[in-house]
């Protein structure tokens, strides 16, 4: 960031990255719909309210478009770790249902800071690795040897940690998932099931 957006409103500056992402990531949405959202949530649900407002959140939605992207020194060429494990799996041997399980772990992770955290070649190599002991193969060093895809040289640490953060992130899931079964069972007046599965 080349300066900070504290003097904006985190739902102003969430909408113009909403349509910005909507752009890139070639998911179009119409400049009136996120609009018409970010107005509906400012307002807390209102409506009518949030009709009234949706042109003054286009104005302001076009001009923090700009500073965001100014911000972001207008480079918006976002990699995925999804080419890389395309591009690892072949070169290593790496099964098809690997790789697709590589993939969902991507996926799944998404909406953590791993997206933020990683680069995305170490969340491919990670992603990979972590799909290749759930399904019972040995992970060999060589996948942080690829010939087309370049790694930083600390790529086994920073893959290490990445796998960490997945497996607390499974962990997390798990907990709230039995949590959440544990509150339905109890507001039904049912006993609660300690044996649901517990992931480690």
């Amino acid at each position: 960031m080349r300066q900070s957006l504290s003097r904006y409103h985190p739902y102003e500056v969430a909408g113009a990255c909403v349509l910005l992402a909507s752009k890139v990531e070639e998911n179009k949405r119409g400049l009136k719909d996120i609009a018409m959202a970010c107005s509906y949530v400012a307002v807390k649900g209102q409506a009518k309210v949030a009709a009234d407002d949706r042109e003054k959140w286009e104005r302001l939605l076009k001009r923090l478009e700009i500073v965001v992207l100014e911000n972001c020194c207008f480079d918006m060429d976002i990699l995925h770790p999804y080419g890389f494990i395309d591009t690892l799996a072949p070169e290593f041997g790496i099964p098809v249902y690997i790789a697709k399980s590589a993939a969902g772990l991507i996926n799944d992770t998404l909406r953590t800071p791993i997206c933020l955290l990683y680069r995305p070649e170490v969340a491919a190599v990670a992603a990979l690795y972590f799909a290749l002991e759930v399904h019972g193969h040995t992970p060999s060093r060589s996948l942080f040897e690829s010939r087309h895809v370049m790694l930083p040289a600390n790529a086994v640490r920073l893959a290490e940690e990445c796998v960490g953060d997945m497996l607390d992130f499974y962990r997390h899931e798990a907990d709230s998932e039995r949590e959440a079964h544990r509150r339905q069972q109890k507001a039904a007046g049912a006993p609660s099931c300690p044996h649901l599965p517990h992931y480690t």
